[in-house]
């Protein structure tokens, strides 16, 4: 990744960037307010704070079922973030995750929050660029790729990466940010002002299906299955706004300039629907 996209990449996805990316200090906070206890409960809230998810937990745990992780596997998961999906992987399935990032940020805090949620014995993380992936083991039995590889600029060579940590036959799970009608989300800041603050310009790679079937192919992978369920995001994510009773809780835990960005982030998000971005979803196999 280009020096300046991966230094725009980390900015973007900050404590105090442009919305909320939320410690763990803050997160204990509102699960006070929420009388949840991270530890002992599967909330949907939880996950949906945590990984300021598009891809709802309901979604994940789809997709997981789909190419049928289980406690015997070793899942990979590259693009892990603050580690939100691994978390949930470990803990509605008993699998063993290792979450790889480039942002140093988020790695921090993704172990950190693994002994938050005393998963810590299930999960690890590192600090890595995906399209340089190196790492000692290369017998994965799984791989969950989470709203992440529309920042990856070289997604061939980050998909051949992934595959010489696969075992042959290892399924692969993709929930993905694709490509709108329009355009990228590179092209939704000359047009849509309420998307500019968010994040930083021009870290944005995305493609639409077919484009990333051909890529899987030529990376070393089958595409069983793909398909696009942009309408039913679209529908969850205005449901969220409109969760009054969750938003004031979150008002009162973090304040109202939380609760303001909270609600500009996903307001801002909806006005790229569809246009700038799309969602899809992708199973694959390494051949």
């Amino acid at each position: 990744m280009d020096l300046s996209v991966r230094n725009k990449l980390i900015q973007s996805y900050q404590v105090d960037g442009g919305f909320i990316v939320h410690d763990i200090t803050m997160l204990k906070k509102i699960y006070c307010a929420l009388n949840i206890e991270p530890k002992m409960s599967l909330d949907t809230r939880i996950y949906e704070l945590e990984g300021l998810t598009h891809f709802f937990q309901a979604a994940v745990a789809s997709l997981a079922r789909r190419i049928n992780i289980n406690r015997d596997d070793c899942v990979l998961n590259p693009g892990e973030g603050s580690g939100a999906p691994s978390r949930l992987l470990a803990r509605m399935f008993g699998c063993r995750v290792t979450g790889v990032d480039i942002n140093p940020n988020q790695i921090k805090k993704a172990k950190s929050l693994a002994v938050f949620h005393n998963v810590q014995d299930k999960v690890e993380y590192l600090q890595q660029d995906v399209a340089e992936l190196s790492l000692a083991k290369k017998d994965f039995s799984k791989a969950f790729i989470n709203e992440t590889c529309g920042h990856w600029q070289d997604k061939e060579k980050a998909f051949k990466r992934i595959g010489e940590h696969l075992k042959p036959g290892a399924f692969v799970g993709l929930n993905i940010w694709l490509k709108g009608d329009r355009g990228s989300l590179n092209e939704a800041y000359e047009i849509v002002p309420e998307f500019r603050p968010l994040y930083k310009e021009g870290i944005w790679f995305q493609d639409d299906l077919n484009t990333y079937s051909l890529i899987l192919k030529r990376s070393g992978f089958e595409v069983l299955e793909k398909y696009d369920c942009t309408d039913k995001i679209d529908v969850k994510i205005r449901a969220r706004l409109k969760a009054s009773r969750q938003w004031e809780l979150y008002e009162q835990s973090l304040g109202t300039k939380a609760k303001e960005s909270g609600v500009k982030y996903f307001s801002g998000m909806l006005k790229t629907h569809y246009d700038f971005l799309r969602y899809g979803v992708i199973v694959a196999v390494k051949r």
